[in-house]
């Protein structure tokens, strides 16, 4: 190796130093050729990570968003099912008052047409009864007024057969 010494040029055979020497001139060699590359990679894998960085930073804020937007959907979902709740149980109240008006009119129904019935029987059974009582009033009418034309001692038989035809047409109609 050559070296510069104080008094001039010369060859300096001490290993030791000679290696030390070339170490550092090769070390700032490589320092400022590798170490200018080392930077350059550096710059560049720092810039891939801060993109990478960024990258997750707005996937994380999408994905937060997301996570908002679901739970505002389930929000929505839970208050509209309370209110489809709320229908549903006031849509349940107003067929049961609905219901119970309509089985309260069958019911009114009903019974005015059972009164109806048995006033219509109980007419039934009193015109029959008058039936047969006019019936019977009849006979005993009739049965009275042939006793009494045929008591009668004036009459002739001839009036006496008039008589009875007459009562018995006349009764006769009056029966139908």
């Amino acid at each position: 190796m050559i070296v510069i010494i104080r008094q001039g040029f010369g060859l300096k055979t001490n290993l030791f130093e000679t290696n030390i020497l070339n170490l550092r001139v090769v070390l700032g060699i490589v320092v400022t050729f590798v170490g200018d590359a080392l930077r350059t990679l550096l710059d560049q894998r720092k810039q891939i990570i801060l993109l990478t960085l960024k990258e997750v930073d707005q996937k994380a804020k999408e994905v937060q968003q997301r996570l908002e937007d679901a739970r505002n959907s389930v929000e929505t979902a839970r208050s509209r099912a309370q209110e489809i709740r709320n229908q549903a149980i006031q849509t349940i109240e107003q067929e049961n008052v609905r219901i119970q008006q309509i089985l309260k009119d069958d019911l009114y129904r009903i019974q005015e047409t059972g009164k109806q019935r048995i006033k219509l029987e109980r007419q039934r059974m009193i015109q029959s009864v008058a039936q047969q009582v006019a019936q019977i009033t009849l006979k005993i009418a009739e049965g009275r007024l042939l006793i009494t034309f045929n008591s009668q001692g004036r009459s002739s038989p001839k009036q006496k057969d008039l008589n009875e035809i007459h009562v018995r047409e006349t009764f006769r109609q009056l029966k139908r």
